[in-house]
């Protein structure tokens, strides 16, 4: 026995109970509602994608906030910051709802292009034929297992379940695990779902969480919610001493002409790069494979 390693493993382990053990997941329910074994073997693959403009392994970051609900959505910054972010503000996109971190996937935002709501099911349906593909590419199963596979909880993106919203936030499901099991050892169902659930949110970072940045930056401007502002903490003025009810324009309000005109002068005047690149793509009939990582 390798005691060096064996010692690492028990380090390990407790690292992995101390995660599970955190208020954030354990408010979800029972950590028995999720495969941490497989969670953990699926973080650990990552790599670290760079972005070309500062270096910074945007992606890892994204991810694991995302996993810990602490992304910068709308409902968060209005606990942080509630001298700039009024509390009775709605998503920017649609204003039908608080953005919080389900409400990413759930959006209903007017252009078709840019829904997250329809992303969101695209992908998931995407990951899940794409993991059934590859089990029934290792062994020969009837059609019983492909409809009960299917019909798992995790997949049921039309509600959304919880199971699917947790497993968009990077909580693999018990209870897919267990299911897979009953024909396919774990080693193989990690090695096989780890890479496409990797795919599955790089394409979530990259259709829905980057492009909703553009449209959060410029509403915020809108709004008089600039940088120096909310480095300046509570001794700054709130945004615009006006009502709420007046206060809270949504993009959800504005033509698709104005939209690319806003983008466009958005762009003129600077900021994020990554962010603009993926708006032309979108903007051209064959998308442009552009790489963010």
């Amino acid at each position: 026995m390798n005691i060096r390693h064996f010692l690492r493993s028990i380090a390990d382990a407790r690292a992995l109970l101390s995660f599970y053990s955190i208020a954030r997941f354990t408010a979800l329910g029972s950590p028995s509602l999720f495969d941490w074994a497989g969670i953990h073997f699926c973080l650990s693959q990552i790599k670290g994608f760079a972005s070309h403009k500062n270096g910074r392994p945007e992606f890892w970051i994204f991810r694991i906030k995302l996993l810990l609900d602490m992304l910068p959505t709308l409902t968060t910054l209005q606990q942080r910051k509630p001298y700039l972010y009024f509390p009775d503000w709605l998503c920017p996109q649609c204003n039908s709802a608080p953005e919080d971190l389900n409400h990413l996937w759930t959006c209903p935002y007017i252009l078709l292009e840019l829904n997250p709501c329809l992303t969101h099911r695209s992908e998931v349906v995407k990951f899940r034929d794409l993991c059934l593909s590859s089990f029934l590419s290792l062994k020969l199963l009837d059609s019983t297992f492909q409809t009960a596979f299917c019909a798992l909880d995790c997949w049921d993106y039309e509600t959304p379940s919880p199971s699917c919203l947790w497993l968009t936030r990077g909580l693999l499901s018990a209870h897919l695990t267990t299911f897979l099991k009953q024909n396919f050892p774990l080693s193989v169902i990690y090695k096989i779902i780890s890479p496409l659930f990797n795919d599955f949110q790089v394409k979530l970072y990259g259709d829905i969480w980057l492009c909703r940045n553009v449209f959060f930056h410029a509403w915020e401007e809108s709004q008089g919610i600039s940088a120096a502002s909310k480095l300046r903490g509570l001794s700054s003025k709130p945004p615009i001493a006006i009502s709420s009810q007046f206060h809270n324009s949504s993009l959800a309000t504005v033509s698709q002409d104005s939209w690319i005109s806003w983008i466009s002068s958005s762009i003129i005047r600077g900021g994020s790069w990554i962010s603009h690149l993926d708006f032309l793509r979108r903007l051209t009939v064959q998308p442009l494979r552009i790489s963010f990582w």
